[in-house]
């Protein structure tokens, strides 16, 4: 008989992926699949990057993890699965978890019956470490030739 739900994928636990699950526990830094690689690499000497990624990607796929697109450079991953926004520093690249609205309101100018299920939203700007460096520089003239 068939129920209509699908099979969830079987997840093998292995000393590696209890590692990855380890950092990952509340880690709210939103790291990278290279920094875990690199910060779980040195407990376990034969862990290969391809088994990194292909943890985070089952986890994933079962829901455990959400994978962000914020960083134009790469993806990073989020522990929390449940709804929240991000902040993301443009100078650093550290991303700050924020309360999501409760409901958005839908986007104007949709097409006629588009029904909105979900939306991310992502702020982007200077953290305040990165605001303090940027006012501790000198200004200086600009010096750079203009072309006409």
């Amino acid at each position: 008989m068939k129920t209509g739900r699908k099979k969830r994928p079987a997840f093998r636990m292995t000393p590696q992926r209890a590692g990855i699950l380890r950092f990952l526990d509340g880690n709210g830094s939103h790291p990278s699949a290279e920094e875990i690689y690199r910060r779980v690499a040195g407990r376990f000497p034969g862990l290969s990057f391809a088994t990194v990624y292909n943890t985070l990607q089952s986890l994933v796929s079962l829901g455990e993890l959400a994978e962000l697109k914020i960083d134009p450079s790469r993806a990073r991953f989020d522990p929390c699965t449940l709804r929240h926004s991000h902040l993301l520093c443009v100078e650093c690249g550290a991303i700050a978890d924020v309360k999501a609205p409760p409901k958005p309101p839908p986007p104007a100018g949709r097409p006629a019956g588009f029904r909105v299920l979900s939306c991310n939203i992502e702020f982007y700007g200077v953290c305040p470490a990165c605001g303090k460096r940027a006012g501790k520089k000198e200004k200086r003239p600009c010096t750079k030739k203009r072309t006409k």
